[in-house]
């Protein structure tokens, strides 16, 4: 199986410099379905959303998946419109991201018969306000040969150039699977992908030859799996570098909001008389953290820290909509939720000279605090304030919250 890796990477390496060439394949009017950070305030609800870009690359060695089919010069790969590799043509693919020549082509495949690339760049990271930093950027291109017509898709992301080890789960062309993606140190020769109760499957990496952009891998697992941790080893089977894992690889390649740098968790659930089962989600990112807050019913809000922000999306807060169905009048529904000292066990909410009592769950290490999530009564519509009170097991009080409401 050792040798099985080793020949993977040699052909990877191979497909690499062949791609390179022959990828600049005619142009065509392709659009990229992005994702761009936003905040937004609609019908109330305040809703941050920010999307992945995700990446491509090699492909798994062992742990029940084949070898990747590598075709770097087939008549099919040339036929197909990918996108020129220079600079320029890559300008608007992650927000706040300036790329930089070369842009290479390190690997080429298909997988579930739709051809993929691998694409990185350097790139230079500026939000407005906030100072440069340099980039290493790298995207997963696949199409889709479904329709009639080659339809060219996309998911990828950038990450700071001294951060050698990443980890993202991208969409991929695959739908029965779910592309882990990343960047690995120069001396990585394959990545191991540590998953929760089954066998850990090993990739092997892809050289581009250019020693700050490092070395990249790909490999595709089943969409359920759960990631507990990458690890990074080279020739001689030492570690050279590790990552934290996704956690639920199904949540962490479609999150509302930035790419996760760890765990993408469920950190609170609760039952509501309108929307059914509501979901809280937490996951940790590049400028902090997002917390979407979801139904089994469909909508919810998004909201994730921006760059050179103060203020923490985790921190108790109230969220108010407003719904309405075809045919029937406007619902108006309001959550309480956020993060509490890790050893609140339960929140008292006072709304309206009414009071409940919720239970908030650990969330452990990682993120640092408990969290909770309600839904409030429905008589008591949209309140101008609540007071929150976070107790231990004892009910003792770990801290208080007034919170403004949306009346």
């Amino acid at each position: 199986m050792r040798r099985a890796v080793d020949d993977l990477g040699t052909r990877l390496a191979e497909a690499a410099e062949q791609a390179a060439q022959r990828a600049r394949a005619p142009g065509a009017a392709v659009t990229l379905q992005r994702a761009r950070a936003r905040r937004r305030k609609a019908a109330g609800t305040l809703c941050a959303l920010a999307v992945v870009v995700a990446a491509t690359g090699i492909a798994v060695a062992r742990g029940g998946l084949e070898i990747p089919t590598v075709q770097p010069s087939t008549e099919l790969s040339r036929e197909l419109p990918w996108r020129p590799l220079v600079a320029r043509e890559w300008g608007a693919t992650v927000p706040d991201e300036r790329p930089l020549d070369p842009v290479l082509a390190a690997a080429q495949g298909e997988q579930a018969g739709r051809p993929w690339r691998l694409t990185v760049y350097p790139s230079i990271h500026q939000p407005a306000g906030q100072p440069a930093e340099r980039d290493v950027c790298y995207i997963l291109e696949w199409f889709d040969q479904a329709e009639q017509e080659p339809r060219w898709q996309a998911h990828g992301t950038c990450t700071p150039e001294q951060q050698t080890t990443t980890a993202l789960a991208a969409a991929g062309p695959d739908p029965g699977s779910t592309a882990v993606i990343g960047r690995v140190p120069p001396a990585a020769a394959r990545v191991r992908l540590e998953l929760r109760g089954q066998k850990p499957v090993e990739t092997a990496t892809v050289d581009t030859g250019r020693r700050l952009l490092g070395r990249f891998y790909v490999a595709f697992v089943p969409p359920s799996a759960y990631l507990e941790r990458l690890v990074a080893l080279d020739q001689d089977g030492r570690q050279v570098g590790q990552a934290a894992g996704l956690g639920d690889l199904a949540r962490a390649r479609t999150p509302a909001g930035f790419p996760p740098t760890g765990p993408v968790m469920v950190v609170a659930r609760a039952s509501s008389s309108r929307s059914g089962t509501l979901e809280a989600v937490a996951w940790p990112t590049r400028y902090g953290y997002c917390l979407d807050v979801h139904s089994a019913r469909g909508g919810g809000s998004s909201a994730c820290s921006s760059p050179g922000a103060i203020d923490s999306v985790l921190a108790p807060q109230v969220q108010c909509s407003e719904s309405q169905r075809l045919g029937e009048r406007p619902v108006k529904q309001t959550l309480v939720v956020g993060g509490v000292p890790r050893a609140t066990r339960t929140v008292r909410v006072e709304v309206a000279g009414k009071r409940l009592e919720v239970p908030a769950r650990d969330a452990g290490e990682g993120l640092g605090l408990a969290f909770f999530l309600a839904e409030l009564p429905r008589e008591t519509k949209q309140p101008p304030s609540v007071r929150l009170t976070a107790l231990d097991a004892g009910g003792a009080t770990l801290g208080t919250w007034n919170l403004r409401g949306c009346g």
